[in-house]
């Protein structure tokens, strides 16, 4: 059991179950069956576990040199590398076929987009070269949005493509405020994460304006649904202390306003997804 334990963690379930999320949020707010949201969570858990494996096996070597990474299986020696790229692969693989034969040809393309940007563009061409790696590289993000509305309507939607941008633009902020907490790590794994190669005070301004344009497309978002009352119920408080706490970094540059930011933007995502579900139930 500790090896099965052990591998669900190398899928980041978390991370994994935000995906999903937008996967499933944006397939029912496109008229989706309840029904199709258990095929659409299988083929997103192993599409965004499969890429998640991937990016554990690429990343074992640097995980092993940060303290908060290097206890995981990979870096610590608990599960053999080899298992863990070979169930990557077929994890990844599997998702894309299940997407197609389930869903349509658009929504198997944008799931193979998601895992080969995740994989190949952030993990391998962008993550240790430069500091931009999280705003091309959290491009991956973006796709789920657009692979659920596709399998249910096999198009992209206005507001899967304002979720997508919701999502591109969450992700910067996010991981920066993280990176400002962490910076010791990043330093010894020489990852060029932006309050590393750029220092504290042109973090915190990149932050700040990546969260300005987030919650404005959050506005965008919440214009596009009829009626938004229960979207904006739901989602307004937390987006509201995100700029709280944005505004506060900006005026003290401190370590701690960074955690305190990074973990009112944690769930965020969540309550977005959760807010465009009851938009759709209520509606």
């Amino acid at each position: 059991m500790a090896i099965f334990s052990d591998l669900l963690s190398l899928t980041k379930p978390k991370i994994t179950l935000l995906n999903i999320g937008s996967a499933v949020s944006c397939y029912l707010l496109a008229g989706g069956s309840f029904w199709g949201t258990a095929p659409l969570f299988l083929t997103g858990y192993l599409a965004s576990g499969g890429s998640s494996m991937l990016n554990n096996y690429l990343d074992r070597d640097i995980d092993g040199l940060m303290r908060r990474t290097a206890k995981r299986p990979l870096p610590s020696g608990r599960v053999p590398g080899r298992l863990v790229l070979a169930l990557g692969l077929i994890f990844s693989s599997v998702s894309i076929v299940l997407a197609w034969t389930l869903f349509k040809l658009l929504t198997a393309l944008m799931i193979a987009s998601g895992i080969l940007t995740y994989t190949v563009v952030y993990t391998i061409l962008l993550k240790r070269r430069t500091d931009w790696n999280i705003v091309i590289g959290g491009a991956a993000g973006s796709f789920p949005p657009l692979a659920g509305w596709a399998a249910a309507t096999n198009t992209i939607g206005v507001e899967a493509v304002l979720m997508a941008l919701l999502i591109f633009l969450w992700t910067p902020g996010h991981f920066w405020a993280l990176a400002i907490r962490a910076e010791n790590d990043y330093r010894a794994a020489r990852l060029p994460m932006l309050s590393v190669t750029k220092g504290l005070d042109q973090a915190v301004t990149a932050i700040a304006a990546s969260n300005a344009i987030m919650i404005g497309s959050w506005a965008l978002l919440s214009l596009t649904i009829n009626p938004p009352t229960v979207f904006l119920l739901v989602t307004a408080p937390l987006t509201a202390l995100i700029a709280y706490y944005t505004a506060a970094l900006v005026g003290s540059r401190s370590r701690e306003d960074s955690w305190k930011l990074f973990k009112a933007s944690s769930p965020w995502l969540l309550f977005i997804q959760l807010g465009l579900v009851l938009a759709r139930i209520f509606q």
